[in-house]
C-alpha cells in the first residue's frame, strides 16, 4: 500500500471476507484468500478506502487522502495529542503531502498558499505571517510547541524554518493566549518536525537547482525501533536574491541547517526526548551605493521527560533558544571587520504540564517559568533580562455531541505586572460529518525589550526614538464561529470572526520632540474565510476565499498592508501512470500600503495574481524528477513585498528509501 507520493502506508487494514490483516512498516502485507473471494477492501484513517480485484494485488495499491483527515493527530488546540475532529477550536492542518506538493523550500512559502494567510515584511526582517488582519508581531510561531526568539522589527521570519524538516503545520487563528501566552493575539503557527512512523526507517535525499542561482540540497533520516525514534534533517540553500528585495544585482541569501531529535521509551510509563535545530543565514543586498549584510544564527534545543499512566500524563520540559543578528554595511562587496550592529536575543524556559481526567473532565494545565534576555547596541546598558511566571488551565466537559472548554492563564511579569487571559470554546457535532465551533477569548502581547528600552538617535536626519518602560501589554477580545462539513469526496468550511484590540503600542511625538512608544492603538478586524475541497476521481480541487475588513478607531481608516479580498485555487492529481501535477493560483486584492500628508490612504499595492505549477515524474520506485515554476505569470511588485516575485523555474530530483 502506498500513498500518492509513493511512500508505504503502515497499519492499513486489508479485508477479504472474514480475513483481516494490516500492512507492515513498508506498506506490505500477506493475505491468504480462497477461490470465492474476488475483491479485497483496503482502508486507513485519513485515506479513501479502495476495493481491489484479487488478481490486481500484485501491483502497488495507491490510497488517496480524504479532503480532510478528521482522525489525524493534532496538538495545538490543547497542548496534547488528540484527534482533529475532537479539537474544540478550529485547526487548519497542512500535511507533509501538501508541503511536498507545493515544492516550497521553507515554511513561509508553504503558508502563503493557505487561505487567509498573508506574508509581510521585507529586507532585513524576512517574511512574517499575518492572520486575521493581525501582523507578524502579534502572531506566535512555534516549533514543536515551543516559541522561537529572533524578531526583527517585530517580524519573526518564517522563511528561516526549512520545509524539509517539517511533518505538518498546525494553524490556529484568533487569540490563543490562554494556552500560549504573549504574542498569540492573531493566532499560533505550530511547526511539527518529522518523526518516524510505525517504527519504520526512511531515508530521503533531495536536490534542486533553478534560476537566479538557486541551489539547495537536503537529507532526512527517520529511524524507528521498539525503544527509540531518531530523526535527523540537514540541508543547505543559496540563491542570488535577498528576501523582500526586488533588485537582484549583487544580492544573495544563504542558509544551512541541522535538526536532530531523539526519543527513548524507557519503559511503559517513561519517555525521554531531546532535540532542536540550528540555522545559519547570510544575506547581502544593495541600497544606493552601499552594500548591506545580515548574518544570523538561530539555535533552539529542548529536553523533556513524559510520565504516563492510564489517563494521566505529566511532562517536565526545559527549553532554550537563541538568535544572533549582525547587521553591517560597506561600500564594497565584503563587510568591514569589527563594524555593524549586533542583536542577541535569548529565551530559557522551564515548563511543567499535566493532562488527564479529573472528575469526569479532561484537564490540561501547566506552569511556565521563563527568562528572556537581550544584548543589543541600541538598548541602554547593552544587556537586559526579564522574568515571567505563567500558570494556566483548561477543562473539557463532554455531554453527548457537545464539548465545552473554559480556560484561563495568569501571566505575572516583574516589570509590567499581571495579565489574565480567559477563553471559552464549544464544539457541537450533531452529525458525524458536521461540526460547529464557537470561541470567545482574550489575547495579549507583552511589550518587547526594544519597545521598553530602545534609544536611537539619527543626527543626520534630526530625530530620535526612545522606548517607554511604562508600557502596558496590548489586548484583544475575539469571538468566532466555524462550521465544517466533511464527506468522503468533499469538505466545506466557513469561519466568521470579530476581533477588537486596544492599547496597541504605537509611536507618538512627546513634548520634547522625541518619538516615544505609547499604548494608544485601538481598532477592529472582522472577516469571513471559506474553503471547499473536492475529490473528482483521482484529482483534487481546492478553492478558498477570505474577506477582511479592518479599522483604526483613531482615524477611521483601514489598517495598512491588509488586503480586503484574497483567494486560492488549487488543482492536483495524476496526469499519467508515472506523472503527477499541481497548479495553484493565488489572488491578493488591492492593498493599502501608504499614507498621504493628511493621514488618508494614498498608496495601494495593485491586485496581484500568482500561479505556481509543479510536475513530479516517477523514474523508478523511490526516485522522482521535479520540474516547477513559481510565479508562472511573472508578476512583480514593489521591494517591500516579502519574497522575490519574478518568474522562477527550478528542476530537482528526490530519492526516498522506505
Amino acid at each position: 500500500m502506498r500513498d500518492e507520493g509513493g511512500r508505504g502506508i503502515p497499519a492499513a487494514e486489508v479485508v477479504a471476507g472474514a480475513a483481516r490483516v494490516r500492512t507492515d512498516d513498508a506498506g506490505r502485507f500477506r493475505l491468504r484468500v480462497d477461490d470465492t473471494v474476488r475483491t479485497v477492501r483496503v482502508r486507513h484513517p485519513g485515506y479513501r478506502y479502495v476495493d481491489v480485484a484479487v488478481d490486481a494485488l500484485a501491483r502497488a495499491v495507491v490510497l488517496r487522502a480524504v479532503p480532510r483527515a478528521l482522525d489525524a493527530v493534532v496538538v495545538t488546540a490543547s497542548r496534547r495529542e488528540q484527534r482533529l475532529k475532537d479539537a474544540v477550536v478550529p485547526i487548519e492542518l497542512v500535511s507533509r503531502a501538501e508541503i511536498e506538493r507545493t515544492g516550497a523550500p521553507d515554511v513561509a512559502a508553504v503558508l502563503v498558499e493557505q487561505v487567509g494567510i498573508q506574508l509581510e515584511g521585507g529586507t532585513p526582517t524576512g517574511a512574517g505571517v499575518q492572520l486575521q488582519g493581525f501582523g507578524a508581531q502579534r502572531v506566535l510561531v512555534l516549533v514543536d510547541g515551543q516559541p522561537l526568539v529572533g524578531r526583527i522589527n517585530g517580524n519573526l521570519d518564517a522563511s528561516r524554518i526549512p520545509a524539509s524538516m517539517v511533518e505538518r503545520i498546525e494553524v490556529v487563528k484568533g487569540p490563543q493566549s490562554t494556552l500560549y501566552g504573549s504574542d498569540a493575539i492573531g493566532g499560533v503557527i505550530n511547526v511539527i518536525t518529522r518523526r518516524p512512523a510505525g517504527g519504520r526507517t526512511e531515508l530521503q535525499l533531495q536536490a534542486i537547482g533553478g534560476q537566479l542561482g538557486r541551489a539547495e540540497a537536503s537529507g532526512t533520516l527517520l529511524r524507528g525501533t521498539p525503544r527509540t525514534d531518531l530523526s535527523l534533517d540537514v540541508g543547505a540553500r543559496t540563491q542570488d536574491l535577498a528576501p523582500g528585495f526586488a533588485d537582484v544585482a549583487d544580492a544573495y541569501a544563504r542558509r544551512a541547517h541541522v535538526a536532530p531529535t531523539l526519543r527513548w521509551r524507557a519503559d511503559s510509563t517513561w519517555t525521554l526526548e531531546t532535540g532542536g535545530m540550528f540555522v545559519s543565514e547570510a544575506q547581502r543586498y544593495r541600497t544606493g551605493l552601499d552594500f548591506r549584510f545580515a548574518d544570523r544564527t538561530q539555535l533552539a534545543w529542548r529536553a523533556a521527560a513524559a510520565w504516563q499512566k492510564g489517563a494521566h500524563r505529566v511532562q517536565p520540559l526545559l527549553y532554550v533558544t537563541r538568535f544572533d543578528h549582525l547587521a553591517r554595511s560597506s561600500p564594497g562587496a565584503a563587510p568591514l571587520d569589527g563594524a555593524g550592529d549586533r542583536d542577541r536575543q535569548d529565551l530559557a524556559e522551564f515548563e511543567l504540564t499535566y493532562a488527564g481526567k479529573v472528575a469526569g473532565a479532561q484537564v490540561d494545565a501547566g506552569l511556565e517559568a521563563r527568562r528572556e534576555g537581550i544584548r543589543a547596541d541600541r538598548v541602554p546598558g547593552g544587556d537586559r533580562a526579564l522574568y515571567r511566571i505563567e500558570p494556566y488551565a483548561q477543562a473539557t466537559l463532554v455531554r453527548g455531541p457537545v464539548s465545552i472548554t473554559p480556560g484561563t492563564r495568569v501571566t505575572i511579569d516583574e516589570l509590567w505586572g499581571t495579565a489574565v487571559t480567559p477563553r471559552l470554546a464549544m464544539l457541537w457535532r450533531p452529525h458525524a460529518p458536521l461540526a460547529l465551533r464557537l470561541t470567545a477569548g482574550r489575547g495579549f502581547r507583552a511589550p518587547d525589550f526594544k519597545e521598553l528600552f530602545l534609544e536611537f538617535v539619527n543626527t543626520q536626519v534630526g530625530y530620535a526614538v526612545i522606548g517607554n518602560p511604562s508600557l502596558r501589554p496590548e489586548y484583544s477580545t475575539s469571538v468566532a464561529a466555524d462550521v465544517e462539513w466533511v464527506r468522503d469526496a468533499w469538505t466545506a468550511r466557513v469561519n466568521v470572526f470579530d476581533n477588537r484590540f486596544r492599547d496597541f503600542i504605537e509611536y507618538r511625538q512627546n513634548d520634547d520632540g522625541l518619538f516615544q512608544l505609547q499604548n494608544v492603538g485601538r481598532g477592529t478586524t472582522r472577516g469571513v474565510e471559506t474553503e471547499v475541497t473536492l475529490l473528482v476521481g483521482a484529482a483534487r480541487l481546492e478553492a478558498g476565499y477570505a474577506f477582511l475588513r479592518t479599522r483604526d478607531e483613531a482615524t477611521g481608516r483601514a489598517l495598512l498592508g491588509r488586503p480586503r479580498h484574497s483567494g486560492r485555487l488549487g488543482l492536483s492529481g495524476p496526469l499519467h501512470d508515472r506523472l503527477r501535477g499541481s497548479l495553484t493560483v493565488l489572488y491578493t486584492g488591492s492593498t493599502p500600503v501608504a499614507l498621504g500628508p493628511t493621514g488618508l490612504i494614498a498608496g495601494f499595492q495593485p491586485v496581484f495574481i500568482r500561479a505556481d505549477a509543479r510536475l513530479v515524474a516517477r523514474v523508478r520506485t523511490g526516485i522522482d524528477m521535479i520540474l516547477g515554476v513559481d510565479n508562472l505569470l511573472d508578476r512583480r511588485l514593489g521591494p517591500g513585498w516579502p519574497g522575490f516575485t519574478g518568474r522562477l523555474v527550478y528542476l530537482g530530483a528526490s530519492w526516498r528509501r522506505p
